[in-house]
């Protein structure tokens, strides 16, 4: 279904001005863009009837920013892709309140995890061997982004050490989640 639509999308694009050649580009930003969509719909749908919305959207952006330019363990299709990516999201109603009472632990793990962040980015991926040429960027990408979250972490835990706590859980699932995409992604 996400495919299908992506193609629509480019093609639409294409007939309203899109350059032809870059067709399977568009397609893929297209995938990319309704995968995030849904993912971060039901996420929010989770958070609306939880009454974690501010927490999870927290949580969305510190996982997603560092995720964009780390990467990490992709999924076999788009149904997995939305299904992980929500759980995970929704999995850190569960880690994060545990981060809240101990904010040592979980600055110390945001600080771990921006540095193996900075030593792994970006992840390989045989599908994406494009950003290897670009590597030192996204390393420096990586590294300012982990850093400026690391900052937020201990600045939030001063003013309401949940966010700080679901921060911290953002940072420390793209980390994980970039781990086991060095390991198992095909190369």
């Amino acid at each position: 279904m996400i495919s299908e639509l992506s193609k629509k999308i480019a093609a639409y694009l294409i007939e309203n001005g899109a350059d032809h050649d870059d067709e399977e580009v568009l397609t893929y930003g297209a995938e990319c863009f309704l995968n995030l969509l849904i993912s971060d719909g039901l996420l929010l749908v989770i958070g609306l009837f939880t009454h974690h919305v501010v927490s999870l959207l927290l949580w969305a952006v510190s996982f997603s920013l560092l995720r964009a330019n780390l990467g990490g363990l992709h999924a076999l299709s788009h149904f997995w892709c939305i299904l992980i990516g929500t759980g995970i999201g929704a999995s850190s109603m569960a880690v994060s309140p545990v981060l809240e009472i101990h904010p040592v632990a979980a600055v110390l793990c945001a600080v771990a995890g921006a540095i193996v962040a900075v030593v792994i980015a970006p992840v390989p991926h045989k599908n994406k061997m494009y950003i290897q040429a670009h590597r030192k960027k996204m390393k420096v990408k990586v590294a300012i982004t982990a850093a400026i979250e690391c900052v937020m972490i201990c600045a939030f835990y001063f003013v309401d050490p949940i966010y700080a706590a679901y921060i911290a859980c953002g940072v420390i699932m793209a980390v994980i989640l970039g781990i086991a995409g060095t390991i198992w992604n095909p190369r």
